[in-house]
């Protein structure tokens, strides 16, 4: 199997040591949906933050509070659990009032909570991958002259890997044994879905790693699907590369023939996925009396901070 090469690892010795999350209010992430609510629909949308917990524990505090179905939740984005986001649920409900026990923070006993910012309605279910935005405020520790010194670099493209944290532990031990030995036949629908993600996440991060290799993940090259330097995000169809772009990504995928298949056979879609991202709006101010740096910066969905970050930096997470 090949390994991903981290465009940052080789010269990890001379990356200065940045701690995050040391507290949740290191960590902060606001999901910007782009776009104007209705006012009006059966769906109630509310604008939640959320503090130490993660959205599938949101999502089902909702669903035990107000007895609606898993399937009556919809948000756009999985966030963070150790930090302070905020982001949208929807919940399929004629109840305009459900969201008023929200409106002080649902506190837990290690200082996680919940609290409504606003409350509206519309006409759909919120779907996954259906905001344009989330914004970082990340407070970084450790040298802080070190740290100032490259943070300006942040503002530039970066490769657009899938981070670790998509394939936890051994989801993708779990994901080929699922997709290509068919043990076990059959999983819940939101096992199978984490499984498909991870598998394609994976064959991603190796066409993204040969495209960096060959020095082309930045630039478009012949047999380009789009406008965009872009991979595959495996599934059935034929693939939309040709001449040279195509053969770099069967190279990428040549050890992975089984995986391939797999997905194929489940009958996900093809799709693409950039192979970089530019950071927007970004800044950097150290506050203070405060041994800390303070940066912000926008990122479309899917693409990981942690990532961006460690392209300049040693990343310690306190949190773990």
């Amino acid at each position: 199997m090949r390994v991903i090469p981290n465009e940052a690892s080789a010269a990890a010795d001379s990356r200065p040591l940045a701690a995050i999350k040391s507290q949740p209010e290191d960590w902060r992430v606001h999901e910007h949906l782009g776009r104007p609510l209705a006012g009006h629909g059966e769906h109630r949308y509310l604008y939640l933050e959320k503090r130490n917990l993660n959205t599938m524990a949101v999502a089902a505090e909702l669903i035990k509070r107000y007895g609606v179905r898993p399937e009556d939740i919809g948000f756009a984005g999985l966030k963070d659990k150790h930090g302070i986001t905020r982001q949208w649920f929807s919940i399929t409900t004629p109840n305009d009032s459900i969201d008023e026990d929200l409106r002080s923070p649902v506190l837990g006993a290690s200082g996680e909570y919940i609290t409504c910012l606003h409350a509206t309605r519309h006409t759909h279910k919120l779907r996954r991958g259906s905001h344009v935005r989330n914004d970082f405020v990340i407070n970084l520790r450790g040298d802080i002259p070190r740290l100032v010194e490259t943070v300006g670099q942040l503002a530039e493209p970066f490769a657009n890997y899938f981070g670790p944290q998509r394939f936890g532990g051994n989801n993708l031990a779990a994901a080929r044994r699922w997709l290509i030995e068919r043990k076990p036949r059959r999983v819940t629908g939101s096992r199978r879905g984490l499984y498909l993600s991870v598998a394609r996440s994976h064959l991603f991060n190796l066409i993204l790693a040969e495209r960096e290799r060959e020095g082309l993940w930045q630039c478009c090259m012949p047999g380009d699907a789009l406008d965009e330097p872009a991979g595959s995000l495996w599934g059935r169809g034929r693939s939309p590369f040709s001449d040279r772009a195509l053969a770099i990504e069967n190279a990428a995928v040549a050890d992975e023939q089984a995986l391939c298949h797999g997905l194929e056979m489940a009958g996900v879609s093809r799709g693409l996925r950039l192979l970089g991202v530019t950071p927007s709006n970004f800044s950097f101010a150290q506050p203070q009396g405060e041994a800390i740096l303070e940066i912000g910066f926008g990122l479309p969905p899917g693409a990981y901070a942690t990532v961006m970050l460690q392209r300049n930096f040693e990343l310690k997470d306190q949190s773990r």
